[in-house]
Protein backbone atom coordinates (compact mmCIF):
# COMPACT_ATOMS: atom_id res chain seq x y z
CA UNK A 1 0.00 0.00 0.00
CA UNK A 2 1.50 3.80 -1.13
CA UNK A 3 1.33 6.17 1.93
CA UNK A 4 1.37 9.59 1.81
CA UNK A 5 2.54 12.01 4.40
CA UNK A 6 1.75 15.85 4.96
CA UNK A 7 3.28 17.70 7.24
CA UNK A 8 2.07 21.62 8.32
CA UNK A 9 5.26 23.57 7.78
CA UNK A 10 3.68 26.86 8.70
CA UNK A 11 1.13 27.53 12.03
CA UNK A 12 -1.61 28.89 9.73
CA UNK A 13 -1.48 25.83 7.97
CA UNK A 14 -4.75 23.25 6.96
CA UNK A 15 -3.31 19.73 6.00
CA UNK A 16 -5.04 18.16 3.55
CA UNK A 17 -7.62 15.55 4.95
CA UNK A 18 -9.63 12.29 3.47
CA UNK A 19 -12.94 12.97 1.94
CA UNK A 20 -15.72 11.12 3.64
CA UNK A 21 -19.30 10.84 2.72
CA UNK A 22 -22.01 10.53 5.05
CA UNK A 23 -24.15 7.14 3.56
CA UNK A 24 -25.58 6.35 7.37
CA UNK A 25 -27.31 10.14 7.29
CA UNK A 26 -28.18 9.85 3.73
CA UNK A 27 -29.87 6.43 4.38
CA UNK A 28 -31.48 7.69 7.19
CA UNK A 29 -32.90 10.67 5.12
CA UNK A 30 -34.32 8.41 2.52
CA UNK A 31 -36.23 5.76 5.56
CA UNK A 32 -37.82 8.98 6.77
CA UNK A 33 -38.98 10.14 3.67
CA UNK A 34 -40.42 6.75 3.54
CA UNK A 35 -42.33 6.46 6.96
CA UNK A 36 -43.38 10.43 6.89
CA UNK A 37 -44.42 11.53 3.57
CA UNK A 38 -47.24 10.43 1.95
CA UNK A 39 -45.53 11.48 -2.29
CA UNK A 40 -42.04 12.32 -1.77
CA UNK A 41 -39.64 9.26 -1.74
CA UNK A 42 -35.87 9.35 -2.61
CA UNK A 43 -35.72 6.20 -5.43
CA UNK A 44 -32.51 5.85 -5.95
CA UNK A 45 -29.83 6.96 -3.33
CA UNK A 46 -26.17 8.30 -4.51
CA UNK A 47 -24.59 6.21 -1.17
CA UNK A 48 -25.84 2.94 -2.67
CA UNK A 49 -24.26 3.10 -6.20
CA UNK A 50 -20.04 1.92 -4.97
CA UNK A 51 -18.72 3.51 -8.04
CA UNK A 52 -19.84 6.94 -6.97
CA UNK A 53 -19.45 6.26 -2.98
CA UNK A 54 -15.68 5.79 -4.36
CA UNK A 55 -15.45 9.08 -6.75
CA UNK A 56 -16.40 11.59 -3.72
CA UNK A 57 -13.65 9.97 -1.34
CA UNK A 58 -10.93 9.49 -3.54
CA UNK A 59 -7.37 11.35 -2.59
CA UNK A 60 -7.29 14.32 -0.18
CA UNK A 61 -8.95 17.85 -0.47
CA UNK A 62 -7.40 20.51 -0.16
CA UNK A 63 -8.41 24.10 1.91
CA UNK A 64 -7.98 27.23 1.64
CA UNK A 65 -5.72 28.62 4.60
CA UNK A 66 -7.22 31.98 5.38
CA UNK A 67 -10.45 33.64 4.54
CA UNK A 68 -9.61 36.03 1.48
CA UNK A 69 -11.54 37.62 -1.53
CA UNK A 70 -9.59 36.75 -4.91
CA UNK A 71 -10.65 39.16 -8.46
CA UNK A 72 -9.04 37.95 -11.70
CA UNK A 73 -5.52 39.40 -12.11
CA UNK A 74 -4.56 41.05 -15.17
CA UNK A 75 -1.06 40.61 -15.96
CA UNK A 76 1.62 41.71 -18.87
CA UNK A 77 4.65 39.88 -19.22
CA UNK A 78 7.36 42.37 -19.44
CA UNK A 79 10.82 42.15 -19.68
CA UNK A 80 13.18 45.60 -18.38
CA UNK A 81 16.15 46.63 -20.88
CA UNK A 82 19.73 47.46 -19.74
CA UNK A 83 19.54 50.76 -17.84
CA UNK A 84 16.05 51.16 -17.06
CA UNK A 85 14.68 50.87 -13.44
CA UNK A 86 11.59 48.08 -12.49
CA UNK A 87 9.51 50.83 -10.74
CA UNK A 88 9.95 53.32 -13.64
CA UNK A 89 9.13 50.50 -16.45
CA UNK A 90 5.85 49.59 -14.38
CA UNK A 91 4.64 53.45 -13.79
CA UNK A 92 4.78 53.79 -17.57
CA UNK A 93 2.76 50.73 -17.74
CA UNK A 94 0.36 51.73 -15.37
CA UNK A 95 1.10 48.90 -13.42
CA UNK A 96 1.93 49.08 -9.82
CA UNK A 97 2.58 44.84 -9.04
CA UNK A 98 5.77 43.62 -10.39
CA UNK A 99 6.82 40.10 -10.09
CA UNK A 100 10.21 38.97 -11.41
CA UNK A 101 9.97 35.65 -12.53
CA UNK A 102 13.16 34.33 -13.75
CA UNK A 103 14.64 36.63 -16.09
CA UNK A 104 11.58 38.31 -16.78
CA UNK A 105 8.95 40.01 -14.94
CA UNK A 106 5.18 39.96 -14.25
CA UNK A 107 3.49 43.33 -14.27
CA UNK A 108 -0.15 43.27 -12.70
CA UNK A 109 -2.30 46.00 -11.35
CA UNK A 110 -5.82 46.30 -9.62
CA UNK A 111 -4.79 42.95 -7.40
CA UNK A 112 -4.12 44.35 -4.16
CA UNK A 113 -5.65 40.89 -2.87
CA UNK A 114 -2.13 39.72 -4.09
CA UNK A 115 -0.60 41.04 -0.34
CA UNK A 116 -3.26 39.81 2.03
CA UNK A 117 -1.58 36.27 2.35
CA UNK A 118 1.85 37.57 3.51
CA UNK A 119 3.17 35.59 5.87
CA UNK A 120 6.51 35.33 8.39
CA UNK A 121 9.15 32.42 6.75
CA UNK A 122 11.11 30.54 8.49
CA UNK A 123 13.81 32.82 8.28
CA UNK A 124 11.73 35.79 9.56
CA UNK A 125 11.38 37.65 6.06
CA UNK A 126 7.72 38.06 4.86
CA UNK A 127 7.04 35.66 2.03
CA UNK A 128 4.20 36.10 -0.54
CA UNK A 129 1.35 33.50 -0.45
CA UNK A 130 0.26 34.67 -3.65
CA UNK A 131 2.86 34.60 -6.99
CA UNK A 132 1.54 35.33 -10.32
CA UNK A 133 2.23 32.66 -12.29
CA UNK A 134 1.09 34.09 -15.87
CA UNK A 135 -1.81 33.87 -17.87
CA UNK A 136 -4.28 35.18 -15.15
CA UNK A 137 -3.02 32.52 -12.64
CA UNK A 138 -1.78 32.65 -9.26
CA UNK A 139 0.87 30.05 -7.59
CA UNK A 140 -1.06 29.50 -4.04
CA UNK A 141 1.74 28.49 -1.35
CA UNK A 142 -0.60 26.21 1.01
CA UNK A 143 2.00 26.06 3.97
CA UNK A 144 2.21 22.51 4.25
CA UNK A 145 4.83 19.52 2.44
CA UNK A 146 3.79 16.54 1.32
CA UNK A 147 5.90 13.01 0.90
CA UNK A 148 4.66 10.33 -1.61
CA UNK A 149 6.17 7.19 -3.03
CA UNK A 150 8.89 7.22 -5.94
CA UNK A 151 7.97 6.87 -8.92
CA UNK A 152 4.45 7.69 -8.67
CA UNK A 153 2.63 11.48 -9.19
CA UNK A 154 -0.05 13.56 -7.31
CA UNK A 155 -2.25 14.90 -9.29
CA UNK A 156 -4.65 18.04 -8.26
CA UNK A 157 -8.06 18.45 -9.79
CA UNK A 158 -10.37 20.96 -9.44
CA UNK A 159 -13.98 21.29 -7.72
CA UNK A 160 -17.03 22.84 -8.87
CA UNK A 161 -16.24 25.87 -7.14
CA UNK A 162 -17.76 28.80 -8.81
CA UNK A 163 -15.44 31.73 -9.69
CA UNK A 164 -12.44 30.00 -8.98
CA UNK A 165 -10.21 27.51 -11.52
CA UNK A 166 -7.95 24.93 -10.67
CA UNK A 167 -5.67 23.98 -13.80
CA UNK A 168 -5.57 20.57 -13.66
CA UNK A 169 -1.84 19.10 -13.08
CA UNK A 170 0.21 15.74 -12.28
CA UNK A 171 3.39 16.28 -10.27
CA UNK A 172 6.20 14.32 -9.95
CA UNK A 173 7.43 11.93 -6.79
CA UNK A 174 10.72 14.09 -7.17
CA UNK A 175 9.11 17.80 -7.56
CA UNK A 176 6.61 17.06 -4.94
CA UNK A 177 9.05 15.80 -2.09
CA UNK A 178 12.14 18.63 -2.87
CA UNK A 179 9.13 21.22 -2.50
CA UNK A 180 9.74 20.60 1.28
CA UNK A 181 12.57 22.49 1.13
CA UNK A 182 11.15 25.45 -0.76
CA UNK A 183 8.42 26.43 1.63
CA UNK A 184 6.17 23.40 0.93
CA UNK A 185 3.01 22.64 -1.76
CA UNK A 186 1.48 25.07 -4.03
CA UNK A 187 -1.07 25.23 -6.62
CA UNK A 188 -2.17 27.20 -9.14
CA UNK A 189 -5.51 28.72 -9.21
CA UNK A 190 -7.37 31.33 -11.49
CA UNK A 191 -9.82 33.47 -10.30
CA UNK A 192 -12.30 33.72 -12.83
CA UNK A 193 -14.74 36.78 -11.20
CA UNK A 194 -14.66 38.15 -7.37
CA UNK A 195 -14.73 35.06 -5.16
CA UNK A 196 -14.75 34.81 -1.37
CA UNK A 197 -13.28 31.91 -0.01
CA UNK A 198 -13.19 31.23 3.77
CA UNK A 199 -10.48 29.20 5.99
CA UNK A 200 -11.59 25.35 5.71
CA UNK A 201 -12.69 25.28 2.11
CA UNK A 202 -12.10 22.73 -0.03
CA UNK A 203 -10.88 24.57 -3.19
CA UNK A 204 -9.01 21.13 -5.13
CA UNK A 205 -8.68 17.74 -4.64
CA UNK A 206 -5.69 15.61 -4.50
CA UNK A 207 -5.19 11.84 -6.19
CA UNK A 208 -2.14 9.77 -6.07
CA UNK A 209 -1.03 8.11 -9.32
CA UNK A 210 0.88 5.30 -10.36
CA UNK A 211 3.56 5.56 -13.20
CA UNK A 212 1.24 3.13 -14.77
CA UNK A 213 -1.38 5.02 -14.97
CA UNK A 214 0.85 7.71 -17.37
CA UNK A 215 2.33 4.91 -19.08
CA UNK A 216 -0.99 3.34 -20.30
CA UNK A 217 -2.47 3.08 -23.68
CA UNK A 218 -5.18 2.07 -25.23
CA UNK A 219 -6.11 0.28 -28.53
CA UNK A 220 -9.54 -0.03 -29.99
CA UNK A 221 -10.48 -3.92 -30.97
CA UNK A 222 -11.82 -4.28 -34.28
CA UNK A 223 -15.56 -3.88 -35.63
CA UNK A 224 -16.68 -7.91 -35.84
CA UNK A 225 -18.75 -8.11 -39.20
CA UNK A 226 -22.47 -8.49 -38.49
CA UNK A 227 -24.03 -11.79 -38.98
CA UNK A 228 -25.98 -11.72 -42.11
CA UNK A 229 -28.03 -14.86 -41.41
CA UNK A 230 -27.38 -16.85 -44.67
CA UNK A 231 -26.46 -19.96 -42.73
CA UNK A 232 -23.17 -20.80 -45.07
CA UNK A 233 -23.08 -21.69 -48.80
CA UNK A 234 -25.86 -22.43 -50.84
CA UNK A 235 -26.45 -25.29 -52.75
Amino acid sequence: MADVMFRALQPWAVVPDKPRFDRAGARAERDAYAQSFRYLRIPRLPADCPPWVLGQELGWTVRSPIEVTMSPLEDLGIAVPDQENIRQVGHRLGRSGLWQRGEDWLATKDADWLHLGDYRGQDGAWEGMFVPNGHGTVEWRLGWSARIPEQTFLMVMPLALAGLEVPLGVISAKTVNAMTARGGMSIAVRPACPVTLHRGQAVARLVLLHADTLRATAATEPERPANNGTGGAQA
